[in-house]
This record gives structure tokens, C-alpha cells and sequence, in this order.
């Protein structure tokens, strides 16, 4: 089975010395891992695309396409999107500024993107940090090809509140977060975080990004190196 596009967002909040991050429960009725705690996201949609043209944005020039192997600029920066949506919808919080003027929809009222607009928030493409890959192995039928996303609490707007898609959500700190109910490649990333030891000053300056996957029943780690891209 093709993986589907999908992206997954981590927000960082940081309180004194000790990085937080924001993590739900997925329901015992979910399909894809019920009962599991994971970041927001979820699988890219044709209205993603339909709001980078929408919105007119800028890239985000800090993420390249080749990092988040995108066949194109526009898919690379709906992936961005995807995430943006994707958090508003399970969580409440906006990676938006917020505009003066009304804005007009583009899309049914289903769409969470009609909330932006009805709100008059503008996405923001461009606090989003690019952090790693990950894809379902395989064997699965269900498969995902996820990329993982950093932003800061302090850039959101909204409140916290929980959804159908994600029960529980709280911040976490990042040795608590291991010890709960997570897939391996959450944890990997939680590791990830771990490393940068509560500097995350040289984000954008980064070159080399994780892909997470099993191969012949052992996980497996591809750096993709962009230095030279």
C-alpha cells in the first residue's frame, strides 16, 4: 500500500528549565492506534493546497522540498498546512495571525479552514520548523508517510480544548511523555527533543533530518543530509 502524505505538529512550551510538549489520547475506537497518546496531525487534504492559494502565503523558505521529499514547492508547502489544520481541529490552537479585515470563505463550513477564515486568521507557514520523516513500514495496509514539525506555544492563538480524535490533551514534559502509551516513533522523537537540551536556537539552521521506519523487523534511521541542495 502507497503511504499517505500526512504531517504531524509538536509544540513546544517551555516553562523555566524544563520543555513541555502537547500530546492527546487517540479513543479506544479509533481505527489506526486506539488508546495511544500522540502529537496532532494527521493525513494532507486537497483543501490544504486550496488554502496556500487561497491565503496567498509566502513559503517558508527555512524548509526545503527535498527535506520533506516533496515532488514540488506547493506540495512541500500544503504539507505545512496539513499541519496547521490538522492541530486546529484536534486541539483549538491556531498557528495564525490575525487579520483586521473579514475574510471571505473559500470552502464549505465542514472545513476547519472555513474557521479560519471566519475568524480572520491568517495561517502561519512560517513558524513552523521541519524536524524529521517517518514511514509506516510495509506490512501494515494502513500506511503513512509523516513529517514531524516543531512550533512554540507562544505563537498560537486559541484555546486548549480536547476533541473526538484526541481525549486527554495536557502538556507533558518530555521524560513523561515516554512513559506513556506511545508508538516508537513518537518516542524516537521525543529522543530527538531530548538532544537539543532546551537549545532550540539553531533550528533553522539544521541540515540533517531523521527518517523513522522498521526494515526486516528492527528499526531503522535514514539521515538525509540537504547541505549541498
Amino acid at each position: 500500500t502507497r503511504p499517505k502524505d500526512a504531517s504531524t505538529l509538536i509544540i513546544i512550551r517551555k516553562k523555566k528549565k524544563e520543555t513541555f510538549v502537547l500530546m492527546g489520547r487517540r479513543s479506544m475506537r479509533a481505527r489506526f492506534m486506539p488508546g495511544v497518546y500522540v502529537f496532532p496531525g494527521g493525513v494532507k487534504e486537497k483543501e490544504d493546497l486550496q488554502a496556500y492559494k487561497f491565503f496567498q502565503l509566502k513559503p517558508n523558505k527555512r524548509i526545503n522540498k527535498k527535506a520533506v521529499k516533496s515532488y514540488s514547492d506547493t506540495h512541500c508547502q500544503s504539507l505545512l498546512l496539513t499541519a496547521i489544520r490538522e492541530t486546529a481541529e484536534e486541539t483549538g490552537l491556531y498557528l495564525a495571525n490575525e487579520r483586521k479585515n473579514s475574510l471571505q470563505p473559500f470552502i464549505n463550513n465542514k472545513s476547519t479552514w472555513y474557521h479560519f477564515t471566519e475568524n480572520s486568521y491568517i495561517p502561519n507557514i512560517n513558524k513552523l520548523h521541519f524536524f524529521g520523516r517517518a514511514i509506516t513500514p510495509s506490512i501494515f495496509k494502513t500506511r503513512f508517510h509523516a513529517r514531524f514539525f516543531l512550533a512554540f506555544y507562544e505563537d498560537f492563538i486559541g484555546k486548549i480544548k480536547s476533541s473526538r480524535e484526541l481525549e486527554n490533551l495536557d502538556w507533558i514534559s518530555l521524560n513523561e511523555a515516554k512513559n506513556k502509551k506511545i508508538a516508537d516513533v513518537t518516542e524516537f522523537m521525543l529522543n530527538e527533543i531530548i538532544k537539543l537540551n532546551n537549545n532550540y536556537s539553531n533550528l533553522s539552521n539544521k541540515k540533517i533530518f531523521p527518517m523513522f521506519t522498521w526494515k526486516n523487523n528492527k528499526r531503522w534511521i535514514k539521515w538525509d543530509s540537504i547541505i549541498n541542495s
